[in-house]
């Protein structure tokens, strides 16, 4: 009885850990589009554990070239606490298969969005002063980014992983208005995902599973002393659900 419990208990904090977060950036995951040739296209829609939605279309027009545009949504909330975001990005690279299975690729690109949070975080309590403090995050921010993926795309399951290196440029980074003292960070973004399709029928549609993490390298050595600027660049972990499209294969049976 008690392993079960200790299972049940220690995935409610892993998950809780998952859901919370302090940080009004959030990045959308790394791209890895397994395309074959030419003609190709992919089309993803994912969702996360805290109700974001994300989406992406990667299209091969050229051999060996690869065209992905990928968009992010996270909407509503309450008016005392709340997360939303919205972001686009472009991407432009190549891919090449090493043999029948093993897939290696990357691309470059831009991407922009806008972000807004707000919390409150306790502290201690006194007689006299409830130390209850409250941060409204505002972002509008671009970014260069590079990601490099390697997959293995044989038989129903495909698996593989990815990494970004994002430069993030915040014009501007605000809390309750008042403007905070970060321009720019970079983020390294690994990622880690599997595939599964059906074993006969609907070959052009796969279930995916997702998990990355995004942290600020620099943030252990050159750690600042405003807690604001730390909630902005805290690691994260995410991970989504979805289905992943291939509209080349619809014909086939």
């Amino acid at each position: 009885m008690q392993q079960p419990l200790r299972f049940y208990t220690g995935f409610f904090v892993l998950l809780s850990w998952l859901l919370a977060s302090c940080s009004v950036y959030a990045p959308l995951q790394p791209g890895a589009p397994v395309i074959r040739q030419k003609g190709e296209a992919e089309v993803v829609a994912s969702a996360y554990l805290n109700g974001r939605l994300e989406a992406s279309a990667s299209y091969s027009p050229v051999e060996h070239v690869i065209v992905r545009a990928a968009g992010g949504l996270r909407a509503g909330g309450g008016d005392s606490t709340y997360f939303r975001n919205r972001q686009m990005e472009l991407g432009l690279g190549t891919y090449r298969y090493l043999n029948e299975q093993w897939l290696v690729g990357g691309l470059i690109g831009y991407g922009f969005g806008r972000s807004n949070r707000r919390f409150s975080r306790d502290g201690f309590e006194t007689l006299w002063l409830d130390s209850v403090v409250t941060y409204e995050y505002a972002a509008r921010y671009h970014k260069l980014f590079a990601d490099a993926y390697v997959a293995n795309d044989a038989g129903r399951v495909t698996y593989g992983g990815a990494f970004r290196l994002s430069q993030v440029r915040f014009t501007s980074l605000t809390d309750k208005g008042l403007p905070l003292p970060l321009q720019r960070m970079t983020r390294a973004e690994p990622m880690l995902f599997m595939r599964f399709s059906g074993r006969n029928s609907f070959r052009w549609l796969q279930l995916q599973l997702a998990s990355s993490l995004s942290w600020s390298p620099d943030e252990r050595k050159h750690s600042s002393s405003d807690i604001r600027v730390r909630d902005t660049k805290e690691a994260r972990l995410f991970t989504s659900f979805g289905l992943v499209a291939y509209p080349h294969l619809f014909n086939e049976k």
